[in-house]
């Protein structure tokens, strides 16, 4: 309004919430595991309407710079995706792998990539010489992006688990940070789901419960650095 001084406040855009833990007054539980910093994020209701993130746990994994073959990082994560999938309701469960993004652009590739290399297990239940080994039914997914499809990967993933019905949807993405120390060197795992390109203001139709009806874990790295900015609030 005329006589007004503009008002501005100082936004991030990051999609880490260990990253704004600090600043919103969250606690954070920290540990190692394998020379692997580990830390914990716990966002109540409270907390999730002052962060603007889903209420949930957020775990991430901070990883050193190194040149090794055996990286104890994917030890780490593997058991906390483990445990995860046994806190939804055991171990039997049926799993759709989803990896976003564009393989197209480096920065965006990250889950496509990752998802490439996930074995899909759902159809060897048709064979009974894998009866023995006990794997859990996976399916994998790559929906690709609006740009190349027309539709919202999560329009896609919704008619999948309909027609499906998984017991659990795991998806993996790209995000953004503010630190550039944390690009490529920092996993993010959390149970609330995720809203893709919300870190650089192209947010899509979430992965969510709510959105598709069964639970989502959601693992990321940092792949784009974000600074904070300048909003106009009024």
């Amino acid at each position: 309004m005329r006589g007004k001084n503009p008002r501005f406040m100082l936004m991030n855009r990051t999609d880490l919430a260990h990253e704004t833990a600090a600043e919103s007054g969250l606690k954070v539980e920290e540990t190692t595991i394998s020379g692997i910093n580990v830390t914990r994020v716990i966002i109540n209701q409270k907390a999730s309407e002052k962060t603007g993130k889903p209420a949930g746990n957020y775990i991430t994994l901070s990883c050193p710079e190194r040149a090794c073959a055996e990286l104890p990082e994917a030890i780490v994560l593997s058991h906390i995706i483990e445990k995860m999938l046994s806190e939804t309701g055991g171990n039997n469960h049926t799993v759709v792998v989803t990896g976003l993004g564009n393989d197209n652009i480096t920065p965006d590739s990250l889950g496509v990539r990752t998802a490439e290399k996930v074995l899909a297990t759902a159809h060897f239940s048709e064979h009974d010489e894998f009866a023995d080994l006990k794997m859990r039914r996976v399916y994998v997914i790559e929906p690709g992006v609006m740009a190349q499809t027309g539709l919202e990967s999560a329009e896609q993933l919704k008619y999948i688990t309909d027609g499906i019905k998984p017991d659990i949807l795991v998806v993996i993405d790209s995000l953004a940070c503010n630190e550039s120390s944390r690009l490529a060197r920092t996993i993010q795992i959390t149970d609330t789901g995720i809203s893709p390109g919300s870190g650089v203001k192209n947010e899509r139709k979430e992965f969510s419960k709510n959105m598709l009806g069964v639970p989502v874990i959601a693992i990321g790295v940092p792949t784009v650095n974000i600074m904070w900015e300048w909003v106009y609030v009024g």
